[in-house]
């Protein structure tokens, strides 16, 4: 056998993009390294398509090729009863009329604005992760409520108040070390209810505030760093509510869900209803009629980079009325909710109400698991003999099948091993993040019960699986009608832990023959809403790769995509995908679930015959 000459020019190594970074990526696009720094820190380095999204609607941004570094905050936040008793304030005290704490979310300033690079920017939020030893959070962060004619807030309590500064000392050294100068809080800590309000709202906020009740309601907090534009500065935030088709060149294209910067005045010097913004979606500078919008909280334009947890998971309720407390600052209707300074009288204790029981809620949607049919192509004609007796052909098959006729394997797939094992994997990482679930749902796909279960087994949890078949993905993809699914009766007697006396929102017989994108994401959305309306805590959902977005969309206040749209996500969708949504002071959002996602790659088949 001839031997093989050496090759002189060698093909040089490639990296995998799989092994690129975001900015690597962006710049073997084609994009400019200032502006894919730039993209990377506006969309809190969240992902490669966010960032090139950005790019291409910010195209005619003045400022895309300028070196302003964008300004970023760090706060403490509540989460759970306590923020769902927040936003029940904000939202009853807005009526009465705008004051300077409905600017922000109900916060504690911990690090007040700073300026950092867009290079800067993953490190900067990489630098928070470090400061907070996770064995040594919080129990509880107790308060103290203050009332008086120019300023009501809460309190942080002394030793709370103490962990919190250190935290904040901490991250401000490692932002030195990077080159970074902030500013950590000193004085004392508090959460703003209402400021800068007239005399007159003074009763009605203050019996406002007296309604939170006891300040041992259970609660959750954490740490969340933000950025904002620097052109954000001093300016006021709109939200578009009707959209504007611009008739003249100076005009502004306005779409319901984006966000104008107005500067600090123009509403009221305005004598015909039109003002000059910035479009928070595009950069770009234009007028537009202020009657397409209405003001929302500057915060709700910022960047979320980094979330940390600094209370532990579990919560007690403390039946305790507000304190008196100490001599407490005040803050005149000039002076800025976060540099609070002078004393305070004495304060009498306010009345207290029961605190509520349900915690602020999370849905947790998932995709299923990887699919026999997805993997192995054409599998029944060769796992099944004649006499219709499985046989496991490959590792990566299932164990066992629950006994059903066979071909209606052929479009109600099972999982895969490997499926089985991711499903397993998300349910314990479930378990080390302390998720809690409290009512569980399956689309009638046997892969997405078979997902769920497992899920549920990892979570260490017993709680039944209600089938609901309005969770089956776009009828679009069943050109020749649903697929024939297991009854609960057969998952039950297969060993499944079905919800027998659950009743379906949407039965089976009553899914359409026919429906496009626009009539699936209404489904989707209607179905959400019921559960929502009828079900207490926290929710799982195991179904498609489509209804991640189907079911949330609208939900969070986003429009229905097109048909191309909705093929395109799903492609973007991998196997046991999890979307997280909660219910915050602003309604439902979305968040990054807690705990990592599972990736992995491809295994080709080995074939023993080649090394004989």
């Amino acid at each position: 056998m001839a031997t093989l000459p050496p090759r002189k020019n060698p093909t040089p190594t490639r990296i995998s993009k799989e092994h690129l970074t975001p900015l690597q990526i962006l710049l073997q696009l084609g994009f400019p390294k200032h502006r894919a720094e730039k993209a990377l820190a506006a969309t809190g380095h969240r992902s490669v398509q966010l960032a090139s999204d950005w790019l291409l609607a910010h195209v005619r941004d003045p400022s895309l090729n300028s070196n302003d570094p964008r300004e970023y905050i760090l706060y403490a936040c509540p989460t759970g009863a306590f923020a769902e008793k927040l936003l029940n304030l904000w939202t009853e005290s807005k009526e009465l009329g705008w004051n300077g704490a409905h600017n922000f979310m109900p916060h504690v300033t911990l690090v007040s604005f700073f300026k950092a690079p867009d290079e800067c920017a993953e490190r900067v939020a990489a630098a928070l992760e470090s400061v907070v030893d996770k064995n040594d959070c919080l129990d509880r962060i107790g308060l103290e409520a203050y009332i008086s004619p120019n300023f009501m807030g809460l309190f942080v309590e002394d030793k709370p108040a103490e962990w919190l500064k250190s935290v904040a000392v901490r991250y401000v050294a490692q932002l030195a070390n990077l080159g970074i100068t902030a500013e950590p809080q000193t004085k004392s800590l508090h959460l703003t209810l209402a400021y800068q309000f007239s005399s007159s709202l003074f009763q009605p906020l203050a019996s406002m505030v007296q309604r939170l009740g006891p300040l041992g309601t259970p609660a959750n907090w954490e740490l969340r760093l933000y950025s904002r534009d620097p052109r954000l500065h001093n300016a006021h935030v709109h939200k578009v509510t009707h959209a504007h088709v611009p008739r003249e060149h100076d005009e502004l294209e306005l779409r319901p869900g984006d966000y104008i910067y107005l500067p600090e005045g123009a509403c009221k010097s305005s004598i015909d209803g039109w003002v000059e913004g910035i479009s928070w979606l595009t950069g770009i500078t234009g007028y537009l009629p202020l009657n397409h919008t209405k003001r929302t909280a500057e915060s709700d334009s910022w960047t979320l980079h980094a979330t940390v947890r600094i209370t532990s998971s579990k919560i007690e309720t403390v039946d305790e009325e507000l304190s008196e407390g100490r001599k407490l600052p005040i803050l005149s209707s000039t002076e800025s909710l976060d540099t609070p300074d002078g004393i305070a009288p004495d304060t009498e204790p306010m009345e207290a109400s029961q605190p509520p029981s349900i915690l602020a809620r999370q849905i947790f949607i998932c995709r299923h698991g990887e699919r026999v049919d997805f993997t192995f192509g054409t599998w029944i004609p060769y796992c099944f003999e004649p006499d219709g007796c499985y046989v496991r052909r490959d590792l990566n098959m299932p164990k066992e099948l629950p006994p059903r006729n066979i071909q209606d394997f052929q479009n109600d797939s099972p999982l895969t091993t490997l499926g089985e094992l991711q499903a397993s994997l998300v349910g314990k990482a479930m378990k080390s993040s302390d998720v809690k679930v409290d009512v569980a749902f399956a689309s009638p796909s046997l892969r997405c019960v078979q997902t769920l279960s497992k899920i549920l087994k990892g979570l260490n949890s017993d709680i039944p699986i209600k089938i609901e078949p309005g969770f089956i993905e776009w009828l679009a993809w069943y050109p020749n009608g649903l697929p024939t699914w297991m009854t609960p009766t057969e998952l039950l007697e297969a060993g499944f832990n079905i919800d027998q006396n659950y009743r379906p929102i949407i039965q089976t017989n009553e899914l359409p023959s026919r429906e496009n994108a626009a009539q699936y994401y209404e489904r989707s959305f209607e179905l959400i809403k019921k559960i929502i309306e009828n079900t207490a805590g926290n929710v799982l959902i195991v179904a498609h790769a489509a209804s991640l977005a189907a079911c949330t969309r609208q939900l969070t206040g986003g429009r229905v995509p097109p048909a191309a749209e909705v093929t395109r996500l799903v492609q973007r969708v991998p196997y046991l995908a999890c979307l997280t949504a909660h219910k915050g002071l602003k309604g439902w959002q979305l968040h990054p679930p807690p705990f990592p996602p599972i990736t992995h790659t491809s295994n080709s088949r080995f074939d023993w015959k080649i090394l004989t």
